[in-house]
C-alpha cells in the first residue's frame, strides 16, 4: 500500500487529539498510538503531511526522528473534510460506485474474475482516512450489477457469497472515461446539448432565444446550440469542491479557486463566459494536478470540464 491511506489515518487521530487547535503541541507517538498506526510507518507519514503543508515539525530528534508536531490551518481544514466525507453514507457509496468498476477493470483477467476478497488489501480499501466495510463492498457491487456497470460470480456451490467481479462492456466504458459515475450516466442518457427550431415570422432560429441571437431579415437561418448543459455543470462544480482538497494548493490558490467555483456555478451556463472561467480553473488545477499524481478524482473533474468547455 502507498502512504497516502495511513497518512489520512494519523491525520484524523491528530485532529481528535488536538481538539483543533492549530497551537496545540502533538507527540508523534501518541498519534501513532490513538490511529494505531506502526511505529515503522512514521518517518513516511510525517514526511508526506510535511511536504503536504498539512503539519509543522515542532521536535526533531539528531536522527531525523520528529518527536512534536502541530497542525498547520491548511491541515486542520483537511482535517475536517476527511471527518466529514468519511462520516458521510452518501460520500461513501459514491466512493465505492466509483472505484470498484474502475479496480474490477484493472484486476480482472481476459474473460475472468477480479477476486474481491484481494479489495481488502488494496489502497482503495481506505475512504478519508477509514476503512470501508464488506456491507458497503456489497451494497456498492449489487448497485453496480443493477446498473449494468458489473458482472458477479457467486462461485462454485454458493448462492449467495460474492467471490469475483468483472466489469460490463458499459463498466469498460466508464473505465476509460475518466469521468465520475454520475457524470457518466448522464452523458449515456443524454447530449450535451440540444438545437430546436423556432419560428418567427420570416426568421428562423434553431435554437432557443437565450442560447443565440436573433436575426432578422427573410429567409435568414441561425443555428445555436442551448449552451452548457445544466445536469453537467451541476456535476463539474461537485467534482471540484471535492477535488480542491486533494490538489495541495497555497492558501491563496485554495481561495482563488474556491472563487472561480463559485463564479462557474452562477456564471458557467453562458458558453462563452464559462470557457473564460474554466481557462481561469484550469491554471490553477492543472499544475496542481501534477503533484496529486494519478488521482481519479482531480483526472475526471479536468476530463468533464475539457468536454463541457473545450
Amino acid at each position: 500500500m502507498t502512504i497516502e491511506p495511513y497518512a489520512d489515518q494519523f491525520l484524523l487521530a491528530a485532529l481528535d487529539i488536538s481538539g483543533g487547535d492549530v497551537q496545540e503541541f502533538l507527540g508523534t507517538d501518541q498519534v501513532l498510538h490513538a490511529a494505531e498506526l506502526d511505529e515503522a510507518q512514521r518517518g513516511a507519514i510525517i514526511s508526506k503531511l510535511l511536504a503536504q503543508g498539512h503539519v509543522k515539525a515542532e521536535l526533531t530528534q539528531a536522527n531525523g526522528v520528529t518527536k512534536l508536531i502541530r497542525l498547520t490551518t491548511s491541515g486542520l481544514e483537511h482535517a475536517y473534510v476527511l471527518r466529514s466525507r468519511s462520516a458521510s453514507r452518501a460520500e461513501r457509496e459514491k466512493y465505492l460506485h466509483n472505484t470498484l468498476v474502475r479496480w474490477a477493470h484493472e484486476h480482472a483477467p481476459a474473460g475472468g474474475w477480479a477476486r474481491l476478497q484481494l479489495f481488502a488489501a488494496d489502497d482503495k480499501w481506505w475512504f478519508c482516512g477509514t476503512e470501508v466495510t464488506w456491507e458497503e463492498v456489497f451494497a456498492a457491487v449489487g448497485y453496480l450489477q443493477e446498473k449494468g456497470l458489473l458482472r458477479v460470480d457467486c462461485g462454485p456451490g454458493s448462492a449467495s457469497v460474492i467471490t469475483g467481479i468483472a466489469p460490463t462492456p458499459l463498466g469498460t466504458d466508464f473505465a476509460h472515461s475518466h469521468m465520475l459515475l454520475g457524470t457518466f450516466m448522464n452523458s449515456q442518457q443524454q447530449p450535451s446539448a440540444s438545437s430546436v427550431t423556432n419560428y418567427f415570422s420570416s426568421n428562423v432560429v434553431n435554437g432557443d432565444l437565450s442560447g443565440g441571437n436573433l436575426a432578422t431579415g427573410g429567409n435568414i437561418t441561425q443555428t445555436s446550440n442551448h449552451g452548457v448543459d445544466a445536469d453537467a455543470l451541476t456535476a463539474l462544480v461537485a467534482q471540484l469542491r471535492e477535488v480542491a482538497p486533494n490538489l495541495g494548493l497555497s492558501e491563496e490558490d485554495a481561495q482563488d479557486l474556491a472563487d472561480e467555483i463559485d463564479d462557474l456555478e452562477r456564471e458557467g451556463a453562458e458558453p462563452g463566459r464559462g470557457a473564460r472561467i474554466w481557462r481561469s480553473i484550469t491554471r490553477i488545477v492543472v499544475p496542481a494536478a501534477v503533484g496529486a499524481g494519478a488521482d481519479q478524482g482531480v483526472q475526471a473533474a479536468i476530463a468533464a470540464g475539457a468536454g463541457l468547455f473545450g
